[in-house]
């Protein structure tokens, strides 16, 4: 009875399938992860695209630490499959010997306890590994879901190394709790390595097993909610990956750590240690899912706008009316050319393929997958997320515009139209490659404005990542919208013609291209721009204002603006950060009070915005694409600008129709004003005001 019961407890070990093929595929990390676990391996999740550079830089860390230990921290989009990547390499270098002690650690011991799930699952149910590798996976496989046999299992085979036999050897190895030994196979190079697990939010030290001690650490997405945005909770962290797991390596060779992770905020610990300078060693790098964003950001605007409405479509009683909407997925296939262009990702296989049932699939492309999260969860988070871009979380404080209000803030008088009232029109333009982005506003005698045209004119002629062509392109975009406003002016509500006052173009890109195109239109209709601030993006930080009426540069000396003759030019120089807060009080000015800006169209209810409210998306984020902030900084109170998104050009546009309006005369009027120009008079000044008067009429 006793001899039947040990000779049940053998396993044969069938010899190695093909040792060529496995030599081979040993000797490249990429051609083995291919094989072992490509599409058949009969596992749920195979890799079944090549891999992108994001992940071969992965792979190139793990195996770096594994060689010739050291640090490395990656920062990869979510959904990369960094997890699965970093388990199977593991196991890849613990099969072949490379690494008899490991250890993958995680935010916490259940997500610890699902990674060696994996690990398991992979050697038990994959026939290509067990082709291959049966000196490991058929002691595995004949335990059959039952782990206490391990213990008294018995192997009889050839030894891999040699090709002798063994009978009846022990293979005494453990395959349940947090940790895996390999079986003792004679002859296997995986004989007796340990895969382990550990979460991070318990006791790390002390990891040490039969003698050995961790020869590398994968660190997974170590971050929590707390850790994510408590700096106390952050700080215990780092320790604990600094003292504890870096103290986890023998005295002769420190342990090699690679953290692979996905930021979650700028307080995070992956957003120390992805930045080389608070964690030099670890050579961080940071991915992005979108590399280079498309130039037609305008009409992805357009697109994020239609799909939450898709995503929204419901009656009254809150019963979605159509849940297979699909507006904004036609507006991109009607696009698809012109939406694409100049966009860079770094995963073109990550978009949901799956078939709809009105023949049509959820999506078609990467960058429509990008965009949909995007229209999901907002921009903020999709940076976040996506593009390991998280937006600066600070105690400042700022204005607190929002692009809602914006929206909102309609004027009930259509497009194109100027309301009654307005006596002046100015229009501001700021320049691209492939756009001009043009906003065109009227203005009451009170500094009261208008929005009543925000829209982006395409340069034709012009080729991605070329600059042939680009100058002329500009040029004659510039001309044909001077022509266009000619040909077909604004006008009032009774449809008779308003011309534009003044237009201010941005210079500050392809200048000499901006000068000709004015110089040819003509300077008292259009004028070259620059705006000089730290928010400005030029290098010169801050605004001066020059003495007025100097008889070598013939300046002209405005309110936070001045004009000079460079080169005979009448060139605008305007200070943009006292702008672009001036552009952001006037949304934020009461609706009652004089200063304050509507933009055109009707609006909607509280539940939903109008149509002519949706039109604004686009154009109210660029509105806040930058935020004026109040910051304390060693003891003192300092305002900055802050941005949140570089998608700017639609204020950019704005400050300068801002800048054209007061250049023409329009003021905000006081209630001293308002009141004195009602009784016909002009109000009382103060000494200090007749003294500026003065020095400004030098």
């Amino acid at each position: 009875m006793a001899r039947r019961r040990r000779t049940e407890r053998i396993v044969v070990i069938p010899d190695c399938e093909d040792r060529e093929r496995r030599a081979r595929l040993e000797a490249d990390d990429i051609a083995w992860l291919m094989f072992y676990f490509g599409e058949g391996c009969e596992l749920s999740d195979p890799f079944w695209y090549e891999f992108t550079p994001q992940q071969v830089t992965m792979i190139e860390a793990i195996r770096h630490a594994i060689r010739y230990g050291g640090d490395q921290a990656i920062a990869a989009s979510r959904g990369e499959g960094k997890t699965t990547i970093a388990e199977r390499l593991l196991l890849k270098c613990t099969l072949t010997g490379e690494v008899n002690y490991s250890v993958l650690f995680a935010s916490t011991g259940q997500m610890a306890d699902n990674s060696l799930d994996s690990i398991k699952t992979a050697v038990a149910d994959n026939p290509l590994l067990a082709a291959d590798y049966p000196e490991i996976c058929w002691p595995v496989i004949s335990l059959e879901g039952v782990p206490q046999r391990a213990s008294g299992q018995l192997v009889s085979g050839n030894r891999f190394d040699n090709g002798e036999p063994f009978e009846a050897a022990a293979s005494k190895f453990s395959w349940c709790g947090q940790e895996v030994i390999f079986p003792n196979v004679p002859g296997a190079p995986a004989a007796r390595a340990i895969m382990a697990t550990r979460g991070l939010d318990a006791a790390v030290r002390g990891l040490k097993k039969r003698g050995k001690r961790p020869q590398v650490a994968v660190i997974d997405d170590p971050d929590t909610e707390d850790t994510a945005r408590s700096e106390e909770q952050a700080d215990k962290l780092e320790t604990r990956i600094d003292a504890a797991i870096g103290g986890l390596g023998g005295q002769q060779r420190p342990i090699g750590r690679v953290m692979l992770t996905t930021l979650q905020s700028r307080v995070a610990v992956s957003y120390r240690y992805t930045d080389p300078a608070q964690k030099p060693t670890f050579k961080g790098k940071r991915f992005r899912f979108m590399i280079q964003p498309p130039e037609r950001d305008d009409l992805w605007d357009e697109y994020v706008q239609l799909r939450k409405h898709d995503l929204q479509r419901v009656d009254e009683s809150g019963v979605n009316l159509d849940p297979f909407a699909r507006n904004a997925h036609q507006f991109y296939l009607n696009r698809r050319e012109s939406m694409d262009a100049g966009a860079i990702v770094a995963n073109p296989n990550r978009f949901n393929g799956q078939e709809l049932p009105d023949g049509t699939t959820e999506e078609v492309s990467a960058i429509q997958h990008y965009y949909n999260v995007v229209a999901k969860i907002g921009l903020d988070k999709t940076a976040t997320e996506y593009d390991n871009d998280p937006p600066e979380l600070s105690e400042s404080l700022d204005s607190g515009l929002s692009a809602n209000r914006i929206q909102r803030q309609v004027s009930g008088y259509p497009m194109r139209v100027v309301p009654p009232g307005c006596v002046k029109l100015t229009q501001g333009i700021d320049v691209r490659k492939t756009l001009l982005h043009c906003v065109v506003r009227a203005w009451r005698a009170d500094g009261t404005g208008y929005t009543i045209d925000h829209h982006s004119e395409t340069v034709y002629g012009v080729k991605y990542r070329s600059d042939v062509g680009v100058d002329e392109a500009i040029r004659n975009a510039i001309r044909t919208r001077m022509t266009s406003i000619r040909d077909d002016p604004y006008t009032d509500l009774d449809g008779n013609a308003i011309p534009i006052d003044l237009t201010l173009i941005d210079a500050g890109w392809r200048t000499d291209v901006i000068y000709a195109a004015c110089r040819e239109i003509g300077f008292m209709t259009i004028k070259p721009a620059m705006g000089i601030g730290k928010s400005a993006g030029c290098v010169q930080t801050s605004f001066r204002m020059p003495k007025a009426g100097s008889k070598t540069t013939k300046t002209i000396v405005g309110d936070g603006w001045f004009q000079s003759a460079p080169r005979r030019m009448p060139l605008v120089s305007m200070d943009a950060d006292r702008w672009k807060s001036y552009e952001h009080d006037r949304w934020l000015t009461p609706t009652d009070q004089p200063g304050t800006m509507f933009i055109w169209g009707e609006g909607g209810d509280e539940r939903r915005l109008s149509e002519d409210e949706r039109a604004h998306h686009n154009y109210a984020h660029h509105i806040i694409a930058e935020r004026e902030v109040e910051e304390e900084v060693r003891g003192v109170l300092v305002r900055r600008w802050k941005p949140r998104s570089s998608n700017n050009h639609f204020l950019d546009a704005s400050y300068m129709s801002c800048v054209a309006a007061n250049m023409v005369g329009i003021r905000i009027q006081t209630q001293a004003e308002m009141a004195a120009a009602a009784r016909g008079r002009k109000p009382r000044r103060s000494l200090a005001e007749a003294a500026a008067e003065a020095r400004a009429r030098g």
